[in-house]
């Protein structure tokens, strides 16, 4: 008998096994299929981007299932919170995409749920890093390299 043998009669507990036993069935939630409506193409600073009102924001909340009223948006961004959109029109506040899928995707990451307050987590934070880091790349995107 050899020490294959040995190891193939022997328990031996491992990591793969423990692998091999877990359910790695991905169900889809509301929130990994959301996609904004109402969308409104702008030109900012020659480029083309779609940008979606408030109300579309908050509606992204609720779909991730921590909902949050436009009024409350507001506010966050008035104080500080949020850092404030670029898109503004009129009095009317715009977003894109990849603004509001990474400000929902940041509340989910800290932890918001529905009666959890905003200032107890690191959300503005991180809100404020990843948000000023997507501007630069959809703003820059298109520009012509420097030659």
């Amino acid at each position: 008998m050899n020490s294959l043998d040995i190891a193939s009669i022997t328990s031996i507990p491992s990591a793969q096994h423990d692998f091999d036993q877990a359910d790695l069935t991905f169900s889809a939630t509301e929130w990994d299929t959301y996609r904004p409506e109402q969308g409104k193409p702008i030109s900012y600073k020659e480029q083309h981007l779609i940008v979606y009102p408030l109300k579309e924001l908050s509606r992204a909340f609720s779909v991730a299932g921590i909902p949050r009223s436009q009024q409350q948006l507001i506010k966050w961004e008035t104080d500080g919170v949020l850092p404030p959109t670029p898109f503004t029109f009129g009095r009317k506040r715009f977003y894109t995409e990849n603004q509001i899928r990474t400000i929902v995707d940041i509340a989910l990451e800290c932890g918001l749920r529905p009666r959890t307050h905003v200032k107890k987590t690191n959300f503005s934070e991180l809100a404020h890093h990843e948000l000023t880091y997507i501007l630069k790349l959809e703003l820059n995107a298109y520009e012509a390299p420097v030659i």
